[in-house]
């Protein structure tokens, strides 16, 4: 039997964690990890994925 990992994503802005509903947290977290499975050299264990956009 395979085990489903439980993915979770934080979003702070000016390091204020933001609280997001399931929807918006699944919709975050698969358009990350559908946008880094089309770049190369990315390892496929990967088990944790920081980004950080400043403006």
């Amino acid at each position: 039997m395979s085990e489903k990992k439980e993915r979770s994503i934080v979003l702070k802005v000016n390091g204020r964690v933001i609280p997001m509903n399931p929807f918006v947290d699944n919709v975050f977290t698969n358009v990350i990890d559908g946008l880094i499975q089309s770049l190369d050299k990315i390892p496929d264990d990967k088990s944790e994925i920081e980004i950080l956009i400043k403006q």
